[in-house]
């Protein structure tokens, strides 16, 4: 989806994507909390926090002299595709350090994030009807199954991530960024991700 409005808070003009990002982050550590407890959820807030980190800090790197003259511009801007992609994997690479990956409480994370930000960002914008419902009812489905099915058998779990490639495929085909935008691209990274651990038979039941 594509971010046509922003959001005033205190004077400051702020992109309703960095908005719905928030909200998927603090719904997505809502629910792990209450669906798999605080350690579980302490690991998932913190490889979103390396994931903001790198996301936001690259803007730094990537457009140093800007910064230097409007250091709060980093609140605005970040550093685009390579800086969110380079903050995934920081995140995905931190799970795995913890030994998580693959885990149910993992894929429900990253099913509530892209869910969550994907209907934020069609009730916040304007990208058409059509987008805007199919975007809300598919991605709204998608997340009452995760919440509801995710602590199940591998099979179970293999069948919850096809699931989500396939929603966000069908979503895309009727949003304006279609499969070239970061959030698609990033579904598929994590699907990718999730099979290569459950392959492994890795389960982690805390």
């Amino acid at each position: 989806m594509q971010v046509t409005e922003a959001i005033t808070i205190f004077k400051l003009s702020v992109p309703s994507s960095h908005l719905s990002a928030l909200a998927a982050l603090i719904a997505a550590y809502i629910l792990l909390r209450v669906r798999f407890g605080s350690r579980q959820a302490g690991i998932y807030g913190d490889a979103a926090f390396y994931f903001v980190l790198v996301w936001k800090g690259s803007y730094v790197l990537t457009d140093f002299g800007n910064f230097m003259k409007a250091p709060l511009s980093l609140l605005y801007y970040n550093g685009g595709l390579t800086g969110a992609l380079a903050g995934l994997l920081a995140a995905l690479f931190f799970i795995w350090k913890k030994g998580a990956a693959g885990s149910p409480a993992v894929l429900m994370a990253a099913v509530t994030v892209q869910s969550v930000y994907q209907i934020m960002m069609a009730l916040l914008n304007n990208n058409g009807p059509v987008a805007e419902t199919v975007t809300v009812v598919l991605f709204g489905i998608l997340l009452l199954l995760a919440v509801l099915r995710s602590d199940g058998t591998i099979l179970r779990q293999r069948q919850l991530t096809v699931l989500f490639l396939a929603v966000h495929l069908m979503a895309a085909t009727v949003q304006p960024d279609g499969f070239s935008g970061l959030s698609f691209v990033s579904t598929v990274i994590f699907v990718v991700y999730q099979f290569i651990f459950l392959s492994g038979g890795r389960r982690h039941h805390e």
